[in-house]
């Protein structure tokens, strides 16, 4: 339809919407050929609606004068005349009838008193006119009423008879009267004649007007019917293009959501690289302090490593006993508390009452120090003076220790400051690699999706082989492939087909003669061996009596007819003895049907017995225990419960022995009043 309406198609192919401008200018494109198919089929609308508009008129004339037809033929048919429905004309929503109105309409005094003064005007008009009307009157004298005379108005008068037809007899008749008669007959005659005529064209007319309005309807409904499949086909060509449109500007989206994110991870990745570049700098700037601070290191451990050679070459005039002591206090360190504050040291003393103050460990160590070079530490073989020069060496000794202790800690803090800084370092590397590995995928997938274009395309139903789905039919992994190409396979697979259904027919053929030949050999061998056991059984037949009867008697079908009857006497002899052996058996089983019932009841009684007997045992048992209660001790009580529950036990086993034994004979004597049927393999 779009291609019939406007000609060449100005929209850009599908294969080209590759940048979101072009996909943009494809949707205005769209909307203008949306725009343009809803005109034309407003035109064709407009059209139809026009032809609608002159064949209600042409039909409403004609039925116009189908109704006067009607009513000259004095008919009670009805006529139907096509009017617009009020939803066919939208204006007529703004339009309020008089009739639409319930309510009387409401007015002032002054409007009254007009519309009676008119209605008084009108009234005093037509009573005048009634009054003396001499053109009415005349026009009613002379022409009934009416200006023009219709022949069809002739046609319905009926001819006065004469006076003489009504008042005499047609016997009473003079020769002038007759002749009267005789024309008045003719006329009349003549009359009825051109009424018929008047009648039969009528009829003609109204058939073909009837047929008229048919045929002008039916062309219109077929108007109709085409414009609606004109609107089905426009309606479809619209929705197509409107989905071009949903797809296209999913597409935008999606575009712009790709370009979004790709500008998201971009900006970060720049800030993570610079940051990268400064963590280097720093790193580099580290390294280069710690391999300063490490040859000062080296050169203070050898100072530290010279005054110790120098303490022994200061005090080499000693002998070995006082070098080793001097020695030993040389080595000598205090050993110093660690102290741990309970709170932070920020807080104030006036805000936490357990406030520790952590003094600096080299001044307590220095300190505990002091304390050791004090007289009181000093060795009674020592002077004085070699005292002051020791005290001096190891103060210089703790110092250069002091010295290489804090030339260390820098080391370790600048080691682990620099350890933090590589793993600052690696994180923004992997922070980078992950980001530009997400940016590639990205970009892998903005490129993809710009060359993957999602094209609309309009197949016939037998065309689409992909399965359909819940919802919706799923083209992800479907393939666009020219109808030739298919065509092709499809003949190829039909040649072979028929190929092979040949193949197929002549192998079957080729075995069925096998079949055949092998059921003909198994035939022949089955009729070989039959007439091998015939030819034996006729040589082994040994010819008895009966056959010997058979072959030289000449009636045989008398004998047999003899045996027949013979048999049939046997048969009913046999039933009889049947019928009576039967009556036997009944007899014998209502007897035995009766001893059952005694033994039955025999039974009952006993178990009620039993039951008494049972009760009166528990009875006597109880008078028993409740007798020898008070007579007996304990012990003896004790002893007679056992041996009077042993008994109990005792005769209820015997009890329960000669239950068992009634109820064994029972069952024999139940058993006995059936007849033991054996059946023989």
């Amino acid at each position: 339809v779009s291609t019939q309406s406007t000609g060449e198609s100005i929209q850009h192919s599908q294969f080209n919407l590759h940048s979101n401008q072009r996909k943009r200018d494809q949707i205005e494109l769209i909307k203008y050929t949306i725009l343009h198919l809803k005109n034309t089929f407003n035109k064709e609308f407009d059209d139809v609606y026009l032809s609608k508009k002159q064949e209600i008129a042409r039909v409403a004339e004609r039925s116009e004068r189908i109704k006067q037809i009607l009513k000259d033929l004095k008919s009670s048919d009805s006529v139907f005349i096509p009017a617009f429905k009020q939803i066919e004309i939208p204006e007529s929503f703004l339009i309020v009838e008089d009739d639409e109105i319930k309510f009387e309409k409401y007015l002032t005094p002054e409007e009254q008193a007009a519309l009676a003064e008119k209605e008084r005007l009108e009234a005093e008009r037509r009573r005048l006119e009634e009054a003396d009307n001499a053109r009415e009157r005349a026009l009613e004298t002379m022409m009934h009423g009416k200006l023009e005379i219709r022949p069809e108005d002739e046609l319905q008068k009926d001819l006065e008879k004469p006076d003489f037809m009504i008042n005499k007899a047609e016997g009473q008749w003079s020769e002038e009267e007759q002749k009267i008669a005789k024309e008045f007959e003719k006329k009349e005659k003549h009359l009825l004649e051109e009424r018929e005529k008047y009648r039969k064209a009528l009829e003609a007319e109204l058939k073909k007007l009837q047929t008229a309005n048919t045929e002008g309807m039916n062309s219109f409904d077929e108007k109709l019917n085409k414009l609606f499949k004109l609107k089905i086909e426009y309606q479809k060509t619209i929705n197509q293009e409107e989905l071009k449109i949903v797809r296209i500007s999913r597409s935008i989206y999606q575009q712009d959501y790709l370009e979004e994110c790709d500008f998201n991870l971009s900006k970060p990745l720049d800030e993570f690289k610079q940051l990268k570049l400064r963590t280097q700098e720093e790193v580099a700037e580290i390294k280069r302090s710690i391999d300063k601070l490490r040859d000062e290191h080296e050169l203070i451990l050898q100072e530290d490593r010279g005054i110790e050679k120098q303490f022994k070459k200061d005090f080499v005039d000693l002998d070995a006993f006082t070098l080793d002591i001097l020695a030993k206090l040389y080595k000598r360190r205090p050993k110093l508390v660690k102290q741990k504050p309970q709170n932070s040291e920020t807080s104030s003393r006036s805000s936490n009452p357990f406030y520790v103050k952590v003094e600096d460990p080299d001044k307590l160590f220095l300190e505990a120090m002091a304390e050791l070079d004090s007289e009181i530490h000093k060795p009674e073989i020592l002077q004085d003076e070699i005292w002051d020069r020791f005290v001096d060496a190891r103060r210089l000794k703790v110092e250069s220790e002091l010295k290489v202790k804090h030339h260390s800690q820098k080391i370790q803090d600048l080691n682990s400051y620099l350890q933090r800084k590589l793993e600052d370092d690696d994180t923004v590397k992997n922070k980078i690699e992950k980001t530009f590995q997400h940016l590639n995928d990205l970009r892998d997938k903005k490129l993809k999706f710009l060359m993957n274009l999602e094209i609309q395309l309009l197949l016939k139903q037998g065309q689409v082989e992909v399965d359909p789905g819940v919802f919706s039919t799923q083209f992800d992994n479907a393939l666009l492939i020219h109808r030739s190409v298919i065509e092709d396979l499809n003949s190829q697979i039909v040649t072979l087909g028929e190929g092979k259904v040949t193949a197929m027919i002549d192998c079957k053929d080729y075995y069925k003669n096998i079949h055949l030949l092998e059921w003909e050999h198994e035939k022949m061998q089955m009729e070989a061996e039959d007439l091998n056991a015939k030819t034996r059984d006729v040589q082994t037949l040994r010819v008895t009596k009966e056959l010997q009867v058979f072959l030289f008697e000449e009636n045989n079908a008398q004998r047999m007819q003899k045996e027949i009857q013979t048999l049939e006497k046997t048969i009913k002899l046999n039933e009889n003895m049947h019928q009576r052996k039967s009556l036997d058996k009944k007899r014998i089983l209502d007897r035995l049907n009766r001893l059952i019932k005694e033994r039955e009841l025999e039974c009952s009684v006993l178990d009620a017995e039993l039951k008494e007997l049972a009760v009166s045992l528990v009875e006597r048992q109880q008078i028993q225990e409740a007798c020898v209660a008070d007579l007996v001790p304990a012990a003896d009580q004790r002893m007679k419960d056992i041996v009077a529950r042993r008994k109990l036990v005792d005769l209820a086993k015997s009890q329960s022995q000669e239950v068992a034994v009634l109820r064994a004979e029972v069952e024999r004597l139940r058993m006995k009043t059936f007849p033991a049927l054996v059946q023989h393999n």
